[in-house]
């Protein structure tokens, strides 16, 4: 059995008549936001993803600030922060793998295009090969992993056999015998790693990899989680969403929990192999639903959301379940309007975020901005403003997307995600202060740009952001931690706006608010002073969405 965190016990049995199977419980109770537990032992394998090789160290998994990651003198392909970084590496697993790089490229091929399950597999096969303690410990961790073998095996067809061209890939490599048994020993290891393993991934910050912790990898699905996962370099930090009770299953959400219904179930099934049964999937809610089964919705009287009526009576034309033809609608859009948009050129696009505009016409007459794909076009559709320079723009969509789109599908404050978005807003204002940048002549036009330009310059923008930030840095740490790098940043815009001149009063009303938020003066300059204005940036989003994309 893997050894679990003080703070968690493993329940159940395999096979077992819980439904289930084995699961973590907790010890004692945890309130919102509170640490569950730090899985900081060594995981059996972490290593980043193959696009990010040369830019993240491959022990530590951080891509340092400021600084270069420098190449293993020997293959080329592995790099690291530090002399011990990479002496680490060297111990675990990368002497071997090493060796295997260099018959890659004997071969005249690029070990960094190795993908990503292929060098995991390479680095999971030499940690159980290992001659010392590790081995048995490993070998026996990974024997007590689900991997659904025959599931994928049932299913067959391309991913059963790439699996097994990855399979082999990974023997070859290693100079290992490719014998019907060592090949089927590879591929039911290849198929832990697959539903087992976690992906780091992090696009807004440049993290990626893949680990796989034998004790976490127990921690059971919801898409109704009670808890979240994060993580700083090889650690996996778990933190309640909700008030989780002693005895309490700890449940965590596998994939994105706000897709629809039928998405879940299909992303759970192809690569996890259940079906959920969760009340989110048994009753069919929608985000909204689901937002208003979430206890602490109070918590958001200190957000850019304190009206906790909006989340009881949000302001939506129906619920997406009571409405089978918009449901029809979603599940034919969705595929349509949920490619990435990395790769496409500015004209490309702008092209692409007109059709998924157009496409998603009938959520937007239903007001269901934050049901996908919607929710995700009013992203891309900001990041698009911002990559053209239009920040006025990108900071009214921001602003919508903060207070009619994220709250819905993450209502607890300090959601990943939330909190991403309201820190988005603040580096926004940093390029909307007057004089700073003037508004495009090439993007939105007419009355739009007119209301787009009063709102601004009426605005205190600095004391905005100033507030925002406060936000950032109450919501960040139970977030994901002290250590997360969207602390560190607004904690240095923060130390930038304070550092200027001549806003003595402005400071003073901004420190009254947060000895007491709550207070009639403090509840006052924040609804006239920062509300009101992100309130009426939000109000004419929609405005200039229509103005850029309509047809």
């Amino acid at each position: 059995m893997p050894s679990v965190p003080e703070t968690l016990t493993l329940a159940g049995t395999r096979p077992s008549a819980r439904p289930r199977g084995r699961c973590l419980a907790a010890t004692r109770a945890f309130a919102p936001g509170e640490l569950v537990a730090t899985f900081d032992d060594d995981p059996l394998v972490a290593t980043p993803d193959s696009a990010h090789l040369s830019t993240t160290c491959s022990h530590c998994l951080m891509s340092p600030s400021g600084a270069a990651v420098r190449a293993c003198t020997g293959c080329r392909t592995a790099h690291y922060c530090s002399a011990a970084c990479q002496r680490a590496d060297w111990s675990r697993a990368h002497k071997g793998e090493c060796r295997a790089f260099g018959r890659v490229r004997a071969e005249g091929r690029d070990a960094a295009a190795l993908p990503t399950p292929v060098r995991a597999l390479m680095r999971l096969l030499l940690l159980l090969a290992a001659a010392d303690n590790k081995r048995s410990s490993a070998a026996a961790a990974v024997g007590e992993l689900e991997g659904h073998v025959g599931e994928f095996r049932r299913a067959g067809g391309d991913r059963w056999r790439d699996m097994e061209l990855q399979a082999l890939a990974a023997l070859h490599y290693l100079g290992r015998e490719a014998s019907p048994e060592s090949v089927t020993d590879a591929v039911e290891i290849l198929c832990k790693l697959q539903v087992n393993s976690f992906n780091r991934a992090d696009a807004d910050l440049v993290e990626s990899g893949l680990l796989l912790h034998p004790a976490l990898a127990m921690v059971n699905h919801s898409c109704m989680p009670n808890a979240f996962v994060q993580f700083v370099g090889r650690r996996a930090i778990l933190r309640a969403y909700r008030a989780i009770e002693e005895g309490e299953e700890v449940e965590i959400s596998y994939i994105e929990c706000a897709l629809h219904r039928s998405h879940r179930q299909e992303a759970l099934r192809s690569r996890y192999h259940f079906d959920c049964s969760c009340v989110k999937c048994t009753e069919d809610l929608d985000v909204y639903q689901a937002c208003q089964r979430y206890p602490h919705l109070e918590l958001n009287s200190f957000s850019l959301t304190p009206d906790l009526q909006a989340f009881q009576k949000p302001l939506i034309k129906h619920f997406l379940g009571s409405n089978i033809p918009l449901q029809r609608n979603v599940e034919e859009i969705y595929s349509r309007c949920s490619g990435s948009l990395q790769g496409l050129d500015t004209l490309g696009k702008r092209e692409e975020l007109r059709r998924r505009w157009g496409t998603c016409e009938q959520l937007r007459k239903a007001m269901l901005f934050a049901i996908e794909p919607l929710a995700q076009f009013l992203v891309e559709a900001s990041i698009y403003f911002g990559e053209q320079d239009d920040f006025a723009a990108a900071l009214a969509v921001s602003c919508f997307v903060a207070l009619q789109s994220d709250p819905y599908r993450n209502p607890m404050p300090f959601a990943v995600q939330r909190v991403k978005g309201v820190f988005m807003i603040a580096k926004i204002l940093t390029n909307t202060a007057p004089g700073v940048t003037s508004p495009p002549t090439n993007a939105t036009t007419g009355t739009v740009r007119s209301k787009l330009t009063e709102i601004l310059a009426k605005m205190d923008q600095i004391t905005v952001c100033q507030v925002v930030l406060t936000l950032v840095l109450r919501w960040g740490p139970a977030a994901h931690s002290n250590d997360w790098q969207v602390c560190s940043q607004a904690k240095d815009l923060l130390k930038d706006i304070e550092s200027l001149p001549g806003r003595e009063k402005e400071y003073a009303m901004v420190n009254a608010f947060l000895k007491n938020p709550s207070g009639p003066d403090g509840g006052l300059f924040f609804k006239i002073g920062v509300l009101k204005p992100i309130q009426e940036l939000s109000e004419i989003a929609m405005d200039i969405l229509s103005a850029e994309f309509e047809s």
